[in-house]
């Protein structure tokens, strides 16, 4: 079983199958364009801020 089926260029419905291909393609452009920008936006989201924490007593050492 073949990934992509390249349609025969003796067929006469050749260029239905190419207008097909290019439609899929540019979907599956789109969802993986989505996809990744949903998952940057998640990350984005999981960082939380980091606090530098002191004492204030610190520089009082006897």
């Amino acid at each position: 079983m073949d990934i992509f089926t390249v349609p025969d260029p003796s067929d006469s419905g050749m260029g239905y199958a190419y207008i097909i291909m290019i439609f899929v393609f540019l979907a599956a452009s789109f969802t993986v364009y989505k996809l990744k920008k949903s998952n940057k936006q998640v990350k984005q989201k999981e960082t939380p801020k980091a606090y530098e924490m002191y004492d204030p007593n610190d520089n009082k050492r006897s």
